[in-house]
């Protein structure tokens, strides 16, 4: 098994390498959307009823 990773490093590294531009791409999106939920709640803001 570990004669079968190591002669094919190279698709390993590119398995590795999609796997962390799909993982960043993830962790930007969240970022964004995290900020759009703040922008919005800070320019609806709902009173609460008392």
């Amino acid at each position: 098994m570990l004669q079968l990773i190591l002669s094919n490093v190279h698709t390993v590294k590119f398995a590795l390498y999609i796997m962390g531009q799909g993982m960043l791409g993830i962790f930007i999106f969240m970022m964004i959307f995290y900020a759009l939920i703040i922008v919005m709640g800070r320019l609806f803001k709902i009173e609460e009823k008392k």
